[in-house]
C-alpha cells in the first residue's frame, strides 16, 4: 500500500520538473527572439525615409541585380562587413577604380565580407548595367536602384562613393571614397590613404574606427528625377 503514494510522488516531480524545463526552454525562446528583434531593425527604406548619417542604423532595402536576382540588405546578417559602392555605367571614375576595387573585393571576401554595387542612373536598365558587367569583369552584384530611393536614403551624390556597414547592428560606420589615389584633374600612380581597407582592418580587428571626419568622393553626378 505504500509504494503507489511514492510512485505518484515521484510521478509529480517528474512533471514538474519537465513543466520547469519546458518554462525555461520558453523562456529561451521568447529571450533569443526578442534579442533578435533588437539586433534586426523592422525599418525598410521608403521614399520618405530621412537620409542616413555614419554613426546611424540602416534600414533595410532589397533590389534586384544585373541578373535580375534580388538581394536584400539584411540577408547579408551573417557578414563581419557589408560594402556598398555607387556604380554608374560610362563613369570614368568608376572605370578606373574597379581594379582597385576588386582587388580589396577579393581580399576582404575571404575575411566575411560582402561587396555590393548600387546603380541609381536613370539611364541604365539591368540590361546595360549587364553589358558594363562583362566589358569590365566587375564580378559582383550591381544593384538596380529603379526608383533611386535606396541612393537618395544613402545620401549619395556621385558615383564611387562608398559605404561600410556593420551587421551586427546595422550601423553605418563609413562613407567615402575608396582611397585617395582618383579624383577629378589628377590621378596618384598609387594612393595615399587607403580608407576603406583601413576601416575594414579596424573593424575586424575590433579596434577604433579610423576617419570620423567627413570624407568627399570624386565620381560622376548622380541625376536624380
Amino acid at each position: 500500500m505504500s509504494k503507489r503514494p511514492r510512485r505518484f510522488a515521484v510521478s509529480m516531480l517528474a512533471l514538474g520538473a519537465s513543466a520547469l524545463a519546458l518554462a525555461a526552454c520558453s523562456q529561451e525562446q521568447v529571450n533569443a527572439s526578442s534579442a533578435a528583434e533588437a539586433q534586426t531593425p523592422a525599418e525598410t527604406v521608403t521614399a520618405d525615409s530621412e537620409v542616413v548619417a555614419v554613426g546611424e542604423t540602416v534600414a533595410n532595402f532589397n533590389l534586384s541585380d544585373q541578373n535580375g536576382v534580388e538581394h536584400a540588405l539584411y540577408d547579408y546578417n551573417e557578414a563581419d562587413a557589408v560594402v556598398l559602392v555607387m556604380q554608374g555605367n560610362g563613369c570614368p571614375i568608376v572605370q578606373k577604380m574597379l581594379p582597385t576595387l576588386k582587388e580589396v573585393a577579393s581580399e576582404y571576401s575571404a575575411k566575411n565580407v560582402d561587396f555590393l554595387m548600387v546603380n541609381a542612373f536613370i539611364q541604365d536598365n539591368p540590361e546595360k548595367i549587364k553589358a558594363e558587367d562583362e566589358k569590365f569583369a566587375i564580378n559582383m552584384p550591381i544593384l538596380k536602384d529603379e526608383s533611386q530611393d535606396v541612393s537618395r536614403y544613402l545620401g549619395a551624390v556621385r558615383t564611387a562613393e562608398v559605404y561600410v556597414v556593420d551587421p551586427q547592428n546595422w550601423e553605418l560606420i563609413y562613407h567615402g571614397p575608396l582611397d585617395d589615389r582618383l579624383t577629378y584633374g589628377r590621378e596618384k600612380a598609387v594612393a595615399d590613404n587607403h580608407y576603406v581597407r583601413d576601416v575594414l582592418d579596424a573593424m575586424l580587428a575590433g579596434t577604433e574606427l579610423p576617419h570620423p571626419e567627413k570624407l568627399e568622393a570624386d565620381g560622376c553626378l548622380i541625376n536624380y528625377v
